[in-house]
Parts: structure tokens; sequence; C-alpha cells
């Protein structure tokens, strides 16, 4: 059977069966461009060009070349998409002839899985007759294998936490257990109803503008336009949650940490969905369970229904009747209908004030005396605008 085949067929039997088809592969002419490292170490990878012509080797080992015109011979820079080579700073490292190769060992090493731009142009260096027939240059893309690492980042939370929630919700925060690649996060993220059948774009796109510093919370945003009644998309599409239904929020594995890995595993949150909530905030309704004085006692404040869990973290605090901030801990309740204090230090007897910014919100977006849907051509009289609201209490000593 030897020699049956055409070249260009026998070589590709070759290489499917493994088999002997009496023809060798051609080596490739000229020189290459590869990344080589120990199997046990990458972080000692080096950038090479294999398979140097000899006057073209013989010229480089006579040539003293600076470290500019070595780094033009061989330049290698960190690949980004989009981004001419010029505008990437070429990386540092040491060069060195090895036989017929040319090695480029960088400084602070190569990371597997990052991609890199490495370009061999021997005729920006080398007169014409010293560059040989390699006057056009030799670009290629190279990267290290990504080792496998099972993934480990899941989702640790979606608030709220409740499986009921208003016909008027306004956002969701997912949060996760490790960094997250920025970007944005709708492509892995659907709206399912009871049916199966995904809702067509209920949330508003913004890319990847929402994450917290840490990029561990990415902020959902129902379509306001949608949410709000009177509006085009309302009147058109309605809401994107209706009274009655049953949903479910689903977030794809697919989406990438930090570290470029999948989630662990996919995460599904199903809830409910009850009327409309049309009513402000008033600190009227809240309930505060006050600490006896020289303890640490929490000072528990009850919601009469759930709050926006992002901003209760930070529009919330405690200070003195003379406004001097008391440092403690924050803890939420369960379904973020409970807020908790607890003071670094002692209390102390005295008068203190529980202080809320106008920027607190329920699940529906309604801010203290205001709601979040205004008709403006009712001529709604809006509350007048402040610095923060106080709730006052006293701390006595225990009985």
């Amino acid at each position: 059977m030897k020699g049956c085949f055409p070249p260009a067929l026998a070589v590709a039997i070759s290489t499917v069966l493994g088999c002997d088809t009496g023809f060798e592969e051609p080596p490739v002419a000229g020189p290459q461009l590869r990344l080589s490292a120990p199997s046990n170490d990458p972080s000692r990878a080096v950038v090479e060009v294999v398979g140097l012509p000899d006057p073209l080797r013989d010229t480089l080992a006579a040539a003293s070349l600076s470290e500019e015109e070595w780094t033009r011979l061989l330049r290698v820079s960190v690949h980004q998409e989009d981004t001419l080579e010029q505008q990437v700073a070429a990386m540092v490292g040491r060069y060195e002839l090895v036989g017929d190769s040319l090695r480029f060992a960088p400084l602070f090493g190569l990371d597997p899985g990052r991609s890199y731009h490495v370009k061999f142009d021997p005729g920006s260096v080398l007169s014409a007759e010293g560059s040989g027939e390699w006057q056009k240059p030799l670009v290629s893309i190279l990267s290290l294998p990504k080792p496998k690492v099972d993934p480990t980042t899941t989702v640790e939370a979606v608030y709220p936490s409740s499986n009921l929630l208003p016909e008027n919700q306004l956002k969701l925060y997912v949060h996760f257990s490790a960094p997250m690649r920025m970007g944005d996060g709708l492509p892995f993220i659907k709206l399912v109803n009871a049916s199966g059948e995904e809702e067509v774009d209920p949330f508003l796109p913004l890319g990847g503008e929402f994450w917290d510093r840490e990029r561990r919370r990415y902020t959902i945003f129902f379509d306001p336009g949608r949410v709000k009644r009177g509006i085009l998309p309302n009147e058109q599409l309605g809401r994107p949650l209706r009274e009655g239904g049953e949903y479910a929020l689903v977030i794809d594995a697919s989406w990438t940490d930090a570290e470029g890995s999948p989630l662990k595993e996919s995460y599904r949150k199903v809830f409910r969905v009850g009327p409309a909530d049309e009513t402000p905030l008033d600190t009227a309704t809240w309930t505060l369970r006050v600490p006896t004085a020289f303890n640490r006692e929490a000072l528990v404040v009850d919601f009469p229904e759930p709050l926006d869990h992002g901003l209760m973290t930070r529009a919330l605090a405690v200070e003195t009747a003379d406004g001097r901030a008391i440092a403690g801990h924050i803890d939420i309740g369960e379904e973020e209908a409970r807020w908790a204090f607890t003071p670094g230090e002692p209390w102390e007897e005295g008068d203190y004030r529980l202080v809320a910014s106008p920027i607190l919100e329920d699940l529906a977006g309604n801010q203290i005396g205001q709601l979040f849907e205004v008709d403006v051509f009712e001529g709604v009289e809006l509350p007048e605008e402040r610095d923060a609201y106080r709730v006052p209490f006293t701390v006595t000593r225990s009985p």
C-alpha cells in the first residue's frame, strides 16, 4: 500500500490514522515562531525563533545590537484585540542565540492562557544583504496552554432574598463568592416565566457599569421604561413582572470569574409576584428595639416591608444627639426587613438618632415620603429636600 496515495492525501491519512503511508510531511522552510517551556515550570517559558538559516544566524551572531535594536528584531507584547501593536509596550527580557534559534526570555515570565503578539523582523535592524531573503516580518499570536482548573466561584446570593416580589420591582443584586471578570452580565442572565418561556428584554442594558468595586456584586435593573406606567415601553410591552405570575431568574454557569474560569454551577431563583408597591417609606412605621447602656447590645430596627439590600448597608447609620457618628457593625435580617447595629464600644446613657439617607429605597424604588412612580401632570407635591431623616431614641440603664 505504500505510495498509493497522492502526497497531500497521504499526509492527511497518516495524521488521522497514525499509519505509515510511505510519505513524510515536508518540513516547513525558514524560521518559525514558537513558545516553549519546561513541562513542570511554565514560568520559565521563552519565545523562540527556530530554524534560522546559517547566513542569518551568523550575521546576528556577529552584529553588535543595542537593546532597542534587539527589541525591534524580536518584539514581544501582550496581545490586545482592536489595539495596534505599537500602542502596547514591548516586553523587557534577555535575548540569546542558541544553535539555530534566537531565544527571548521575558523578565517577568509569561502567563498561561494569555495571548502574546510576536514579531520577528530582521529587515528592521540588518541591511538587505545581512537579512537575506527575510525582509518581510514574521508575525504570530502565541499563548501557553492554560492549566485546567476546576471552577470554584459560585453565586452566593441574589437579593431581594424574599420569594415574593412586587410587580414594580426595580432591581436585583447578584453576589458572587469571588471577583468576576469586568463586563456586561446580561448575556448570562435570563428571566423565565412559569411556562418556561424567556421574557423579552426585561432588563435595562447597561453594559459592565454596575459592578461594585470588588466585582463581587452585579446590579440588574428592570427597565424603568417598562416599570413606570404611561411610558411608551410600558404601554407596548407591559411590566416585566406581572402580578400573580411565577418567574425564575436563571444565571448561566458560562459567566466567567476574574481568572477566566466559568462558574461552578448555574443558579436559579424562583419567586412569585405580588401587587405593585405604591406606598412611600414612612419612618413613623419603623419599630426600634433600643439597647441598654454599658453594653454592646444591638440596636434593632424592624420595617413593615423589605428594603433595598444594597442601600441598607450604606443609607442607615447612628449618631449622638450632637451629630457625632457612632462606629459599629451592621447586620441585615432575613428578607431585608430588619436592620441591626452593634456599636464598636458600649453604649453610653443619653440621646441618639437613627439616621436615614434620602437615597434609602424599598424594592420598588420608593423613598421616604416619595414614590418612585410620580405622575408630574397631577401636580403631586414633592417632599422638601433633606440631607437625612432622623429618628430619635434614648439609651438608659437597665432596670
